[in-house]
């Protein structure tokens, strides 16, 4: 990890490991404040919000790489309401549920062919994390309203949480001194 020390527009030196630590621990603690607060009735999933902005940083951490990072977790979240519509269909036989699960992977895993969907890991993490939260809200598959629809409720998360990773990469470039979001591709 490169620790950058420059001299930032506030006139202190920081490195690079404390700027995201205070930028991403103060946005990440308003989100969660909102979440659990003023907009829980929106059924918002803070893991997710943090994955998103974990998906942005992994995809290059910057604005450049805030669209792909988006894409991919929204062809991710795609792959994970059709992987639990299948669950539901499978009459909980096991090996048909693992073999749904293992098609969907490998299927939007294969949408890396596609430029625009070819950051794996943020597809991975939109996949996963749709399914994690369908199956342990038992929420319908078909179910798209706010608050309780996986597809719903994850594409607002993780695009909100891709937001929350640009702005923390602006506001970092800022206390370390970079003149770009391109700053915590640094890490």
């Amino acid at each position: 990890m490169q620790l950058l020390t420059s001299t930032s527009s506030l006139g202190a030196r920081m490195k690079l490991p404390v700027a995201l630590a205070l930028v991403i621990g103060v946005i990440g603690a308003i989100l969660t404040w909102l979440y659990v607060g003023p907009l829980a009735a929106a059924g918002l999933f803070i893991p997710a919000t943090f994955l998103g902005a974990a998906s942005y940083f992994t995809a290059g951490g910057t604005t450049a790489s805030l669209v792909p990072s988006i894409a991919s977790n929204i062809w991710g979240i795609i792959g994970g309401v059709i992987a639990l519509l299948l669950v539901g269909m499978s009459g909980g036989n096991t090996l048909l549920i693992g073999l749904y699960v293992g098609i969907m992977t490998a299927i939007v895993i294969l949408g890396a062919l596609v430029p625009l969907l070819s950051h794996v890991p943020g597809t991975v993490l939109g996949f996963a994390t749709t399914a994690a939260f369908g199956l342990l809200t038992s929420a319908a598959a078909l179910d798209f309203a706010l608050g309780t629809g996986p597809f719903t409720v994850m594409v607002l998360s993780f695009v909100i949480g891709n937001l929350y990773g640009w702005v923390s990469s602006l506001l970092v470039g800022r206390l370390v001194g970079s003149p770009s979001s391109d700053t915590a591709a640094a890490t």
